[in-house]
């Protein structure tokens, strides 16, 4: 079984990946990392460098290489749900969850990273609500379950998770 966790930048998905992987005992990817490993450089430079489209295509092939992966739980980028061949390839996907949380906690938990090319130019929190209204029907579409990450801590989170990849 894999679990994939989507939802916009600073909710706390490979947080969340790493410690629900440790407590399934499943090995953990985030596709940010897997595009770094295969570029040989950081997601910042790959955006000044090559430009977000390319970006866009390589996480559609990290994206597309989990497909044959077991036991495993996949942090996604908050933009993949960008492009229509990763919301379908999410769509067949049984156990894709929905972190969301509110521009505030985003901006809270990303305003003083430099890894996020996104929040470069101009007014971060501004751009964190346009990303989100932009991306949100997408998020819901694809997942199956939705959790609100604001007033949960880590326990509370993982457990809600491990209830839905029961059911």
């Amino acid at each position: 079984m894999k679990v994939f966790l989507v939802g916009p930048m600073g909710t706390g998905k490979s947080t969340t990946g790493r410690n629900l992987s440790e407590k399934l005992d499943y090995d953990f990817y985030d596709t940010d990392k897997l595009i770094e490993k295969a570029e040989g450089k950081k997601i910042k430079d790959i955006f000044e460098q090559d430009g977000e489209d390319y970006f866009r295509q390589k996480e559609s092939k990290a994206l597309s290489e989990t497909k044959t992966l077991e036991k495993a739980v996949i942090a996604t980028g908050g933009g993949i749900v960008e492009r229509e061949e990763n919301r379908l390839f999410l769509e067949h996907e049984d156990k894709v969850i929905f972190l969301d949380s509110s521009p505030e906690r985003q901006y809270k938990r990303t305003k003083d990273s430099k890894k996020r090319p996104l929040l470069n130019d101009g007014d971060g929190l501004e751009i964190l609500k346009q990303l989100y209204e932009k991306r949100i029907n997408f998020y819901e579409a694809v997942s199956k379950k939705k959790i609100y990450m604001d007033n949960l801590n880590t326990e509370e989170i993982l457990k809600k998770i491990i209830n839905f990849i029961d059911e």
